[in-house]
């Protein structure tokens, strides 16, 4: 059988990759092509990505991949957009997700207007009521009370968790402050729909990533209009969906003369990298738990259908997409974002250490004493620092060295997963195991942490799981293989798995109980 080569362009919120999957028909392969670090951009205290110099760094990328290539496909992290204008030329610089304006304020300022906006009569708006007195949706009551009707509101029409960088509530502070951004634009694309455009001309959004916006309606496959017109965004910008798959032809020509790649497929992958993740999840079974476990940490199941009621949108779960059309109700944690966070400030302090030694120090600590709401620390800055103010505000021991502050996250990072799980384990009823997948296996001491907190086997897969996905998803949409049963017999020959058991239960349980107390 021919080799195929294909190009996974997989781009995080600090970090860009164009990885290679060579495939001989039984086994694939991972290669490094090219990676570039980016950040966003301070401008006027607003965040922007350079989506130029991404898309220059991706075509230098293809052009410095050996032998022929097939295919292109790109991923990103979710929520963010790009507009353009009639011409197809960029309108204003995309906004970061960590844009300090996408705060709660923003978010409940619209929550409230969707509220106003909807009319008592609505049957959707009846289920969010749930009881509660209808002046509630006749414009009465506390800015409280409406933005909880909102948030019932936007969940039962879209089914997708209110947070507050998700595309909706940015599309509502552009339409605020730059209105000429949304007056000007003829179309909005999600990042990675964004670059299939640059290379590709082709102009669409994939499910997985419209599933992100709480714009997309993931009951009924499509675009929620009453959401769209309650907080007057033109219907004009919002593309067709697809699902992964498509084949958008080929690179343009222009790329094509500068890359030396003549015949290159641009095809539409699940565009949020969590997606990608999970298609490289080594599950035999047809329901599974996930982790993708990165800068971000992303927990949930798959599912035939969404979770809906009032404990899923109390915590905060996300009918997600996933590649073949189907959910992947979801939480969103922050990850090894922290440990990044800590790594730097050590490495300002004149310490260097690596990853590897960071997880080291806090396996030698074991679990720890001190715990953090990780969700409170989104935000870059002097995490050693903050992590010690916390503890010393909410009554807990203050770490005193390195190693205790690492074994914190960690551990903080666990317990937060248990939290979590224990929110789908109503849902859960096939055998109790959790696969990561993501860079986090490659920090072992968290994958145990993370076993010893739930109490439940702990398998993990591949650690580059996005890109992986991202290149499987190409062979099949090129006709390397069909089936669920092939994808994982290619991952099984491909990667390495390892199980972690857990350990130390009581010890675990206790701090548990402690982290539930600091939560109130």
């Amino acid at each position: 059988m021919k080799y195929q080569n294909v190009i996974a362009f997989d781009l995080g919120a600090s970090s860009g990759r164009g990885i290679m999957g060579e495939f001989d028909g039984e086994k694939l392969s991972l290669s490094e092509v090219h990676r570039f670090v980016h950040n966003f951009s301070l401008v006027n205290n607003h965040a922007y990505w350079d989506t130029l110099y991404l898309f220059d760094s991706m075509k230098e990328a293809l052009q410095k991949a050996p032998g022929e290539i097939s295919s292109i496909g790109f991923d990103t992290w979710g929520v963010d957009i790009a507009l353009i204008d009639k011409q197809g030329n960029p309108v204003g610089f995309p906004m970061s997700y960590r844009d300090s304006a996408l705060n709660d304020d923003n978010m409940n300022e619209a929550l409230a207007e969707i509220a106003k906006a909807c009319k008592v009569g609505d049957e959707l708006v009846n289920v969010a009521l749930a009881g509660d007195a209808a002046s509630a949706g006749a414009n009465s009551g506390s800015n409280a009370d409406l933005t909880a009707l909102g948030e019932k509101i936007a969940f039962n029409k879209t089914g997708i968790a209110s947070l507050a960088y998700n595309t909706l509530y940015k599309l509502y502070y552009l339409k605020k402050v730059m209105p000429y951004q949304l007056e000007n634009a003829d179309k909005m694309l999600f990042m990675p729909n964004f670059f299939e455009y640059l290379f590709s001309g082709e102009v669409h959004n994939e499910y997985s990533i419209a599933s992100t916006s709480e714009c997309y309606d993931m009951f009924n496959y499509c675009w929620n209009k009453d959401i769209i017109n309650a907080l007057g965004f033109p219907e004009r910008i919002f593309t067709n969906v697809d699902f992964a798959g498509k084949n958008l032809g080929n690179i343009r020509a222009d790329i094509a003369e500068f890359t030396g790649k003549k015949s290159v497929n641009v095809i539409s992958v699940s565009g949020h990298d969590t997606a990608c993740a999970c298609a490289a999840v080594p599950a035999t079974e047809e329901n599974f738990t996930f982790l993708s476990s990165g800068t971000w940490s992303l927990i949930g199941i798959s599912s035939k259908k969404p979770l809906t009621g009032d404990n899923i949108i109390r915590d905060k779960i996300s009918n997600e997409g996933t590649y073949d059309g189907g959910y992947r109700p979801t939480v969103n944690i922050i990850g090894l974002w922290i440990i990044q966070e800590l790594r730097r400030n050590f490495k300002s302090e004149g310490k260097d250490y690596s990853f590897a030694e960071m997880a080291e120090m806090a396996e030698k600590v074991g679990v720890s004493a001190s715990f953090i709401i990780p969700d409170d620390f989104m935000l870059a800055g002097n995490y050693p620092e903050k992590i010690r103010n916390y503890c010393k505000e909410t009554g807990q021991k203050v770490p005193e060295n390195d190693a205790e502050l690492v074994s914190c996250v960690l551990t903080s990072l666990a317990l937060r997963y248990r939290q979590v799980y224990e929110t789908f384990k109503p849902y859960i009823t096939w055998e109790e195991k959790l696969y990561i997948v993501g860079g986090g296996v490659n920090n072992k001491v968290l994958c145990q942490f993370t076993a010893n907190s739930l109490g439940i086997p702990v398998i993990t897969g591949a650690g580059e799981a996005t890109a992986v996905g991202n290149v499987m998803q190409q062979l099949k949409a090129i006709g390397e293989f069909n089936t669920a049963e092939e994808k994982c017999d290619i991952l099984a020959k491909s990667f390495e798995t390892n199980v972690y058991e857990p350990r130390d239960r009581e010890a675990w349980d206790e701090a548990y109980t402690k982290f539930l107390k600091l939560q109130g």
